[in-house]
């Protein structure tokens, strides 16, 4: 099994829509599935924003989505470049990954993460 896609439900979706393109470096479709929906293709998985009527509830401690990245800092310095404002710094995580933090339009705290190449 594989898994094939990912909805993030929003009120704001053009915002989002615009952040996770960012994000993933993705370009962003929008003529699939609807209006006010947008996929953005993610290597392995597709994430979809989809306006929805109510309010979704973040819990403030998850993390929702983590991306594996090859060079964290790289792509920390891009996306500072592109105006994105990172929690913090990369860090290391006692059990060796690198990772940073951010928040999205909707209070989501999607992770980048580099994992040591002897895990």
């Amino acid at each position: 099994m594989k898994l094939n896609c990912v909805n993030i439900p929003t009120q704001q979706p053009e915002a989002m829509r615009d952040f996770y393109a960012l994000v993933l470096d993705a370009p962003w479709c929008g003529d699939h599935g609807g209006p006010n929906r947008y996929e953005i293709p993610a290597e392995n998985v597709t994430v979809v924003v989809q306006r929805v009527a109510t309010p979704p509830v973040v819990h403030p401690e998850g993390c929702g989505l983590e991306w594996i990245v090859e060079d964290v800092e790289k792509e920390y310095r891009r996306l500072v470049a592109a105006g994105l404002q990172p929690l913090a710094p990369p860090e290391t995580l006692p059990w060796g990954w690198r990772f940073f933090a951010l928040k999205d339009p909707d209070e989501n705290n999607p992770d980048i993460v580099q994992v040591p190449e002897h895990q």
